[in-house]
This record gives C-alpha cells, structure tokens and sequence, in this order.
C-alpha cells in the first residue's frame, strides 16, 4: 500500500524526558534508534530478497520461553482481520518487547505485514538489533573472530572468554558507538553460550563449568548459519522492511508510534506484545533477574517482572490509553481474564479525555486460547502448554475453532 506523502517528512520527536529515557541513558550501550536521524518510511519498501524470508529459522538469538507455532497463529489473526474494512493494511506491526524477535520476522518475510518496528527496555538486546540492521557484515566479521580464537578451542579457553562477557562493561570514556557494537557482540556471545540464552543473572555456560557434559559452550555457537541469519537482519534494513530499532521501555515505545508514525494511527500498524509470564516469570526468568542471587542484576527496572505491579500497569495501559489495534499474548493464568485490573474486560474503557485529545477508541477485546510447544518451561522442560491470546482485532474476523478455542467462562 502506498503512504500517504507526509511520511516523506521527518518525523516527530516527543520530548526525550522520561524516566525510562533517564534510565536507560546510564547504560550506553543502545542508541534510541539505530541511526541518528532516522529514515522515514518509504512509500513502496523493497521486496524481500533473501532465502531466509520463508525459513524455518530466522532470528539469530535464543530467547527462554520462546513458543514454537506462535507466529504461525499470530498470522493467522492478522490475514483474518485484513478480510475487515476496519483493518484494509498492517503497514508497520511492534514489537515492544522485541527479545529473539521471531514472530516479527517471519510475519514480514511471509508479507502478512509490510514493516516491523523492534523495540527492547535491554541495552543489550536492543544494540544486538540494532548493530545486526546497520552493520551486519562488521558483527559477522567479529563473531567470526570470536569463534576462531575462543569457542573452537573450547575448554578453559572458551570458559575464560565467557567470564569475559559477563564482567564486560563499556569504559569510561568509549564511544557509544564502539560500546553499541561491542554490546552486540556480548549480547549474541552470551545468548549463544549460556543456559537458554540468557543474558544477565547467575545462569551458567553450556555444559558447566566443567565442561563434561555432552553439550559443550560452543554446540548453540553455528557461525554458517548465525552469520546467514545475521545478513537477513541486516537485507530486511535495507530494503525498509525493518524501519527502526528502539531501545526504550514498551510504554514510551506504545506512546511514542504515534507521534512517529500519525499517518498509519490507527487502522494500518498494530502491536504484538509478548511480556514475561505472570506465573511463571520468576521460575522461567529468575536465573535472569533475580534481585536476590547476588548477581549481575537486570540492567533497568523495566524488566523486573516478577513484580506483578509492571503486569497491571501494562493492562491498564492497554485498555485505557492504547491508540491502535494490540495482540497480546501470555501464559494461560485464570486472573488474566477474571481480574478487573488485567483483562476482565470485554472492551476498552478509555477515558473522554483520552478519546476526545486521543482518539483511543473502545474497540472490544477477544481472547481465545490456543495450544503451543514451548522451548522452555518452568517445570517440566520442553512440552505442550495453553497460551492466551487477547487481541482487539474486530471479533467478526477472530477464528474460533480448535486451534482458537473460546474461553471457558466466556
């Protein structure tokens, strides 16, 4: 779909004075976005030219809890809305917690939506996206290096490179540039050498300190594949499938789409968010962020989601203040639905104000529940588990059936 011409101005910028904006500045190792002055977006992105578009495996970070089938089922949602007027484009899907980034991926190699925006409250996390986009051949280069010197020796020589990775933080005095691209390398040496992927927190390298077991730190490490996966990052840029990547909380990322992107508010982007577990985070991601285990910390509050107050504020702020069409999805946990204060609601209740200066509407709220393969899970490894999808696409266009199964209560 062509744009209309005002993105060919530039966008927006809403006062950089939050205090998630504050907080982050004191970790330099993520820009806000992944170029100083941002591209706007182009009329008629490029196609997708690359053989990973339709692959199986895109992303090149392992994310603890990522949920195989999702992204087939999230598409599914989305082809099914555009068959509604309300709903004629996704010009731009979010992802405000970005992580592995697997579902956007493989949405906008499918061409289900035209653009995806990544965002993540991690410097880390968001510096990996953001150095994959801008500089791919640089960080496979580095990665490369990396792998020759340290993990294909293997042993203490690997386990010392690790510990490297771990203590690594910029200097006084670094560029942000230099310090964004070698968070990137930490942040993609960790996730593919440390116990399901994890970056911060008392969680161990593959295979022990000890090295005995038969998985040793560098069997997740396959440079041909992380560096084809790295490039398809960095072609989904170039062609302006990719349009920016945010290091910023998911409140200021909802808030700020809009004064980005007014063109496509707020019938052609939409939001998929995938937060922690309610139940299950402090058991799937305590090895991660744990306040109490005398370890490197999360490095924003952002991320502390075992205080469920950061789940409620999420929910209101999604019922409340949201001003375009959202898809969440979580674990199946009863007081998601029955909480007045979560998801109880049938439709959003936003205030006058809000819709009167906003223009946040009060579409309704669907939820179905449907059947996933995690790759982690709290207790009992990899299986089967009921996720929750709660989405305010217009409910005529919502599947129902076995793969979509309406809640129990209603």
């Amino acid at each position: 779909m062509i744009l209309p011409p005002t993105t060919t101005r530039p966008p927006r910028r809403p006062p950089a004075s939050t205090t998630a904006t504050r907080r982050l500045a004191v970790v330099p190792v993520a820009l806000a976005h992944i170029e100083a002055t941002p591209r706007p977006l182009q009329e008629q992105p490029s196609p997708i030219a690359h053989p990973l578009a339709r692959g199986r495996y895109q992303t090149p970070l392992r994310y603890p809890g990522a949920k195989t089938g999702l992204a087939n089922l999230i598409g599914t949602l989305i082809v099914a809305a555009k068959t509604s007027p309300q709903v004629p484009a996704v010009d731009l899907l979010v992802e405000p917690f970005a992580g592995g980034a697997s579902t956007s991926l493989r949405l906008v190699g499918a061409g289900i939506v035209e653009r995806i925006l990544l965002a993540d409250a991690d410097p880390l996390v968001a510096g990996f996206w953001q150095v994959a986009a801008s500089q791919p051949e640089e960080l496979i280069d580095r990665m490369l290096d990396e792998h020759t010197r340290h993990i294909a020796p293997g042993g203490q020589r690997a386990l010392d490179r690790w510990q490297h990775w771990r203590r690594w933080s910029p200097p006084t005095g670094m560029a942000k540039s230099t310090a964004r691209f070698e968070a990137a390398m930490k942040c993609l040496f960790l996730n593919r050498t440390t116990f399901s992927g994890i970056l911060h927190g008392r969680a161990g390298p593959i295979g022990g300190q000890s090295q005995t077991s038969n998985y040793d730190i560098g069997c997740r490490f396959n440079t041909e594949s992380l560096a084809e996966r790295i490039r398809y990052v960095g072609h989904l840029y170039d062609v302006g499938r990719l349009v920016d990547v945010w290091c910023k909380d998911w409140k200021d990322t909802l808030a700020d789409v809009p004064e980005w992107y007014a063109e496509l508010i707020p019938d052609r982007v939409m939001a998929y968010l995938d937060p922690p577990y309610l139940e299950k985070s402090n058991k799937l991601y305590q090895t991660s962020f744990d306040p109490h285990g005398g370890y490197a910390p999360a490095p924003v509050d952002d991320l502390q989601w075992w205080d469920k107050l950061l789940h409620h504020r999420l929910a209101e702020y999604l019922r409340k203040a949201m001003r375009f069409r959202w898809v969440l999805s979580y674990d199946a946990h009863p007081s998601l639905t029955q909480d007045p204060s979560l998801y109880a609601a049938a439709r959003m209740t936003p205030s006058e104000e809000a819709k009167t200066l906003l223009g946040v509407k009060e579409w309704r709220i669907s939820k179905r529940l449907v059947s996933l393969r995690y790759t982690a899970s709290a207790r009992n490894g990899r299986g089967p588990a009921d996720e929750l999808l709660i989405t305010t696409l217009p409910p005529s266009t919502v599947p129902t059936g076995d793969a979509y199964r309406p809640l129990p209560h209603g």
